[in-house]
């Protein structure tokens, strides 16, 4: 750019010829290094003055976007590397060249059996045995019934004959039942034997297989005969 001044001097003509070749030089310097340079040239006492103003500095740029991903494995905690497992292998057993003329066997490593306690078992105590006891008389069966226990009646009217009966026998030893299994013939004797033997016959009582006092029964027979006069 050049100002044409009728009244100005040679010299100064000069001086603002050099300004603007100055200007041109800095401006073409700040194109070539890539800075935006504005500035404003004014006219002074001594020739052309020009005020450069460089750009202020452009922002730093954004940080970096993290991905959620990346920020967990940048948080994680950093671990030395494991060193690797060794595996110790036990040295194989040689077992001895079989000799025909050994009759035994040698066993390497028997197995062993492994013995679990269990619950104690009790075992019951058995109970001595016993034989079965029927019941006995105590006083004897020739004492129960004799000739003085005939009836007036059955006397006089020669009644005869033989009574056969069965006696349930408690567990005390007395009579607890009579039956006629056989009749004499006549009711009278057969009731009379039932009535002595209730009153008259005692027992030892029976006893079962466990020791122990049982009911029991007893059978007999009782021959009524009138005698000889």
């Amino acid at each position: 750019m050049a100002y044409a001044n009728a009244t100005v001097s040679p010299t100064a003509r000069l001086r603002a010829a050099a300004g603007v070749i100055a200007i041109h030089a800095v401006v073409g310097a700040g194109i070539i290094a890539g800075l935006a340079v504005t500035g404003v040239i004014t006219e002074d006492d001594g020739g052309l003055v020009a005020y450069f103003n460089p750009d202020p500095p452009a922002p730093p740029p954004p940080p970096p976007e993290i991905v959620p991903e990346q920020a967990e494995q940048a948080l994680a905690p950093i671990t030395a590397p494991k060193p690797p497992i060794e595996f110790l292998r036990p040295a194989p057993v040689e077992a001895a060249p079989v000799n025909p003329n050994i009759s035994d066997v040698v066993v390497l490593n028997p197995p062993r059996t492994l013995e679990i306690p269990g619950p104690e078992v009790i075992m019951p105590t058995p109970s001595p045995s016993f034989s079965a006891i029927a019941a006995s008389p105590r006083n004897g069966p020739a004492g129960w019934i004799t000739t003085n226990d005939y009836a007036r009646s059955d006397l006089v009217r020669d009644r005869e004959g033989t009574a056969g009966y069965r006696l349930v026998i408690g567990s005390d030893g007395k009579v607890d039942a009579c039956e006629i299994t056989r009749s004499s013939g006549h009711s009278t004797l057969d009731r009379n034997t039932c009535r002595l033997l209730e009153r008259r016959a005692r027992f030892d009582p029976a006893k079962n297989d466990r020791g122990e006092t049982t009911v029991g029964t007893y059978t007999g027979s009782v021959t009524w005969q009138i005698p000889e006069r």
